[in-house]
């Protein structure tokens, strides 16, 4: 195994129902589906480093390949999804996500019990996934991918049996099958061929316009897509209360005036907060792959065993799968304009005001990285409990320390007001998107019963 870790070190090129209210979940149901309870917890005495590993070399993937936050979002989640249902089997008490997440049907059911390596299992799932939801991958990715799947097919073929190995492959590849039909069947296809033409300004002096070297609207169909435990993308949504206002004693313009101080006024510690949780596409494995990564240090620094990995890299990124397309419908619906926007056109003396980070190339209102940190953060609540220290190593390697927190809850409060000193979020969109990620996890929690 320790060929295995030096591998999956050497593999980071980023790091070593409906209500959607936030309220307390009732305790899952508990009952089995599995009549074989010896042989469904073989989960637990497989260790975690094949999910590590792979989770992983998707966020190196995702930074390589210049994906898109909620591009970023979406593989997370079905590679995510993927490895839970390749395990599931073997985790006692737990249930498959077939007729619960919508599409997701057809997942193998039948399989030799005793002949599954659920890390194997797990390998080739992840493998055959990443393959396809990627797109197009690059030479070197695809190497990458080439060797870490050979890597533990190699491993096998010394610790397992012939049956074993076929037994292993042939049910992750069922699940990919499965995994990748609801993946080609979520609307994703059908917005890539979709035209936007942003409103005009001369209409609604409130509504966004592009800023900056790019002018693209990023995925304005975003919000069309297949949600996994929302009824739709509306669903979840908290509406603005602050009145588009250029009124000098408004709320809204309040709320500009404090981005304007905060970040002409920025201090080296909220400089550092800011660049910490930027993750930009590119240059990072995005606000989505943030958050995998501090679930794969959880995984390593906690010892969690395969079946209880795979259970918070589901929970985490379909809940985070979800928060971008709640996130993304109303940032088109209310299509509020930037900061930066604003504050040149409606303050005096502003007119060449920039701001920290680069503004992205959609809507203010909310913030994405709030929503999904919101959602990440509240599921991690449940699963592990409130005050959990930890520190976050997630963007190290761009030369940055490593942050420490008293709770999930405070790590994404943080990533939040790190888009007001920034200064590409206003207020509102950052407090309130924290108040729709959780809604967004609690409504996952409520609809999806993993036991």
């Amino acid at each position: 195994m320790r060929q295995l870790q030096l591998l999956g070190m050497a593999f980071l090129m980023v790091i070593i129902i409906p209500s959607c209210s936030k309220t307390d979940i009732q305790a899952p149901d508990t009952s089995t589906e599995t009549s074989d309870l010896s042989y469904a917890s073989k989960s637990s005495k497989s260790t975690a480093q094949v999910a590590i590993d792979w989770m992983n070399g998707y966020r190196s993937i995702v930074q390589t390949e210049s994906k898109n936050p909620p591009q970023a979002s979406r593989i997370y989640a079905y590679a995510a999804i993927g490895l839970y249902e390749a395990v599931v089997p073997g985790m006692g008490g737990y249930k498959s996500l077939e007729g619960q997440i919508p599409g997701l049907v057809n997942l193998p059911n039948k399989f030799k019990k005793g002949q599954l390596d659920f890390s194997l299992a797990a390998n080739e799932a992840l493998y055959q996934i990443s393959l396809s939801i990627f797109g197009t991958l690059n030479a070197t990715n695809l190497s990458r991918v080439e060797a870490l799947h050979k890597l533990y097919m190699d491993d096998a073929l010394l610790t397992l049996k012939s049956k074993e190995i076929i037994e292993s492959v042939d049910y992750g590849k069922a699940v990919a099958v499965a995994v990748l039909n609801r993946a080609n069947n979520d609307n994703f296809a059908a917005t890539r061929t979709l035209t936007y033409v942003v409103p005009s300004t001369t209409i609604n002096p409130l509504y966004w316009s592009p800023t900056g070297a790019v002018t693209n609207p990023l995925e304005p169909y975003w919000g069309n897509l297949l949600c996994y435990a929302m009824p739709n993308g509306a669903a979840c949504t908290i509406k603005s209360t602050i009145p588009f206002s250029t009124d000098p004693t408004s709320a809204f313009y309040i709320q500009a005036l404090e981005v304007v101080s905060t970040t002409n006024n920025l201090t080296q510690a909220q400089k550092d907060i800011a660049l910490w949780w930027a993750d930009g596409a590119g240059a990072t494995p995005t606000p989505p792959g943030h958050w995998v990564g501090i679930c794969t240090n959880i995984a390593a620094q906690r010892k969690l065993n395969l079946g209880e990995a795979a259970e918070m890299f589901a929970k985490v990124n379909i809940a985070m799968g979800d928060a971008f397309i709640s996130c993304w419908n109303e940032k088109y619906a209310f299509n509020l304009l930037r900061p930066v926007s604003y504050i040149r056109t409606y303050i005096p003396g502003q007119s060449t005001w920039t701001p920290l980070l680069g503004t992205p190339p959609f809507p203010e209102y909310p913030s994405g990285h709030s929503v999904s940190s919101g959602a990440a953060a509240e599921m991690l609540t449940k699963m592990f409990g409130k005050n959990v220290a930890f520190t976050d190593s997630a963007n190290i390697s761009l030369g940055l320390s490593p942050r420490t927190f008293s709770s999930f809850e405070a790590a994404a409060k943080e990533a939040a007001i790190s888009r007001l000193y920034g200064g590409i979020h206003f207020r509102e969109a950052i407090d309130k998107g924290i108040t729709q990620g959780q809604g967004v996890a609690t409504t996952l929690l409520t609809k999806i019963r993993f036991k």
